[in-house]
């Protein structure tokens, strides 16, 4: 053919390659599922390229196949626009459910195989399925050969369809195998386990066997068991428990975390703890249940409780020998500690010593809410060791940290000398010992020398004004205020 005859055909060609382009790009604008390219710009390419190349050089057998060559990239290409055409926009249009990617594979390998044996039948002259019929032995072999790929074949695109899990989900598998969906392929689906390494199971195992979605309903689950001493009342340990729970960043409030009590075992009385995250991983789901349990002990530790333990034999008791850090607070330090703050600095031994008989040494894990905000309470606490953060919510369900406190530092005051609720939520940074200071103790103090008030509610204004920027007027304002306020709080319950 001519160069002038092909111009019709190179007309064509670039329009149709033009009309694509188009397409493509309207679809990605408004989010569609993406045209195929790539097969109908080479069908395109073949159409002009083809009839350009001088047929009467190449020998007859060699002009067969490059037809056919031609006529296959027409046919492949005709078949991949009609299944995006006739399924995946649609669908991508919201006009009905998009079919799985397996499905979209099958159903161009079945129309490109019939679209071969044409081709191959009408233009090379070769019968691809009278040549497969007629051979008994290839015919044995190539059914022997499908019959387990064939089985997970059809069993991915069962899994697809059901849509009983999407990449993501957390599976847990008879037979132990438990991970996070990171594909589904034709012939098995891959899991990412705990330890980041990659499980590939076959399609049948999960179609034949049971399985679990345990992130199909959004929350995952965390459940695990606590055994707490016979000596520990049920209603107590069960408070004490959610608590711990409830103060959590990543355990949510909606599903609310649950305690149950599960039995009574020969050592302990089992509680059985559930809480649900956000995060549907194996490693999420050991990380927040690491950290619950140490948060547990912690509490217990300051309730004055302990994990119970099975006791075989009777040995005497050899107390252990640890560092300073081990074994936490002194009382010497505990007493230098309030010593050094300048809420206490004018005090006389004896009355610091009568705060100290009435403060309690506590001790949180990293992670522990130590007080919340918006809750009620009747002390202050004394940072002896370690950091915590001070947070405040913007929002409901959202708090940002505003400050970081350090050993010596004090917060909770305007709790105990106001009767305030928590201005902040304070939650330990790493393994924190506190002293609390209660009411108490100040009640005791104020009784016997009520000139304490107004030093305590000097020192709280002169705090509040370098924070506010008062003026003299509004601190001695502020003071008088709050000198009310506390002989309120503190000689309401003496008549004085």
């Amino acid at each position: 053919m001519g160069p002038l005859g092909l111009v019709p055909t190179w007309i064509s060609a670039v329009v149709g390659g033009a009309v694509l382009l188009m397409l493509a790009r309207a679809c990605r604008r408004r989010g569609l599922p993406a045209v195929p390219l790539r097969l109908p710009l080479l069908a395109l390419l073949a159409a002009v390229v083809v009839p350009a190349i001088p047929l009467a050089r190449i020998p007859f057998g060699s002009r067969l196949w490059l037809g056919a060559i031609d006529d296959l990239l027409l046919v492949y290409a005709s078949i991949r626009l009609a299944v995006w055409l006739a399924l995946e926009l649609p669908g991508g249009l919201g006009w009905w459910r998009r079919p799985p990617d397996l499905l979209l594979q099958l159903l161009m390998v079945g129309g490109c195989a019939l679209g071969t044996v044409v081709v191959a039948r009408q233009t090379a002259r070769i019968d691809l399925v009278g040549l497969v019929t007629t051979s008994a032995v290839l015919t044995a072999v190539i059914g022997l050969a499908a019959q387990e790929p064939l089985k997970d074949l059809l069993a991915g695109l069962e899994l697809q369809l059901s849509e009983d899990f999407n990449p993501g989900d957390l599976l847990d598998i008879e037979g132990g195998a438990r991970g996070v969906v990171h594909s589904v392929s034709w012939r098995e689906t891959s899991l990412r386990n705990m330890e980041g390494a990659l499980v590939v199971v076959p399609n049948t195992r999960l179609t034949e066997g049971v399985m679990r979605n345990l992130s199909a309903f959004g929350p995952v689950s965390n459940r695990f068991e606590v055994g707490l001493a016979y000596d520990f009342a049920p209603g107590r340990a069960r408070s004490l428990l959610l608590r711990v729970l409830s103060q959590h960043p990543l355990v949510l409030d909606d599903p609310a975390p649950v305690v149950r009590l599960k039995e009574f075992s020969e050592s302990a009385i089992t509680y059985d703890l559930q809480v649900w995250q956000r995060e549907a991983t194996d490693r999420a789901i050991v990380d927040l249940r690491s950290e619950l349990l140490e948060q547990i002990w912690y509490a217990l530790s300051r309730a004055g409780q302990s994990i119970p333990y099975p006791v075989r034999e009777v040995q005497p008791h050899r107390p252990s020998v640890g560092t300073e850090d081990d074994r936490g607070p002194t009382p010497e330090e505990c007493r230098e500690a309030l010593a050094a703050n300048d809420l206490f600095q004018g005090l006389v031994p004896e009355d610091l010593d009568r705060v100290l008989a009435s403060s309690q040494a506590l001790s949180y894990a990293a992670g522990e809410a130590i007080v919340q905000e918006g809750a009620r309470g009747e002390s202050l606490y004394q940072l002896l060791r370690g950091r915590v953060a001070v947070l405040k919510q913007v929002q409901p369900g959202h708090t940002v940290p505003v400050a970081e406190l350090g050993p010596g530092e004090v917060f909770g005051e305007m709790t105990l000398f106001q009767g305030a609720p928590r201005s902040a939520t304070v939650r330990a940074l790493e393994e924190c010992h506190l002293l609390r200071v209660g009411r108490a103790g100040f009640r005791e103090l104020m009784e016997r020398d009520p000139a304490l008030i107004e030093r305590f509610a000097a020192l709280m204004s002169e705090r509040r004004a370098k924070l506010e920027s008062l003026s003299r007027d509004q601190r001695q304002e502020q003071t008088n205020a709050l000198i009310d306020t506390m002989k309120r709080l503190f000689f309401a319950f003496t008549g004085g």
